[in-house]
């Protein structure tokens, strides 16, 4: 009887922190895919003794982007691991270095959409929320095709209610021959607030 009661006395009491914190079902691994290519691949998880939010952010070598646009992509993949994870109400912050002189850490805020999509936040760039799909843990970025510009459309957000585009389908955008656009897409030609992945 008295084990009894301790059981149910147990079940009462709060959780410990750990295992309060955070949507655990923002754990595993999160594309963000544009016309069949991924452009990144972030990996969440969570430390089982301290609770705290850890993360890895795969992307390619080097890549030109306002963040709307990834063009000039170089492989391989580079592989960068989380300084910090936080929880903010019901979305999960991971923060990484940017080693260039003067720059800013890197914020991606995560909030679970469903059990296979989550919205992605790039933290101070202004930049419209990212839709990523829950992928396996192996998936490799890519494939990218030479000289294609991935480009992520939006859907248009003001206008009567009837009228709003819906979200098209995302695809990629070959570059353009110099004899149709005389400036080529290229780095210097996005432009970006602070912290944005511009010529990475």
């Amino acid at each position: 009887m008295v084990a009894r009661l301790l059981f149910l006395l147990a079940l009462l009491l709060p959780l410990p922190a750990a295992a309060q914190e955070g949507p655990s079902s923002l754990e595993g691994s999160w594309a963000l895919e544009i016309a069949g290519a991924v452009i990144f691949r972030f990996d969440l998880d969570r430390d089982p003794k301290s609770g705290e939010w850890l993360g890895t952010w795969q992307r390619p070598e080097s890549f030109a982007s306002d963040g709307d646009h990834f063009a000039k992509i170089v492989m391989p993949a580079k592989i960068l691991r989380s300084m910090a994870g936080v929880v903010d109400g019901d979305s999960v912050e991971v923060s990484f270095n940017d080693p260039r002189p003067g720059a800013i850490p890197d914020i991606f805020r995560f909030r679970l959409i469903d059990p296979d999509a989550a919205e992605m936040t790039y933290v101070g760039t202004g930049l419209d929320p990212y839709v990523m799909q829950r992928v396996r843990p192996d998936t490799e970025l890519g494939p990218f095709k030479e000289g294609v510009t991935y480009a992520r459309r939006l859907p248009r957000t003001s206008g009567p209610p009837d009228k709003l585009d819906p979200l098209p389908a995302l695809e990629p955008r070959p570059e353009p021959e110099p004899s149709e656009q005389p400036v080529p897409a290229n780095p210097s030609d996005f432009r970006l607030p602070p912290g944005a992945p511009i010529g990475r």
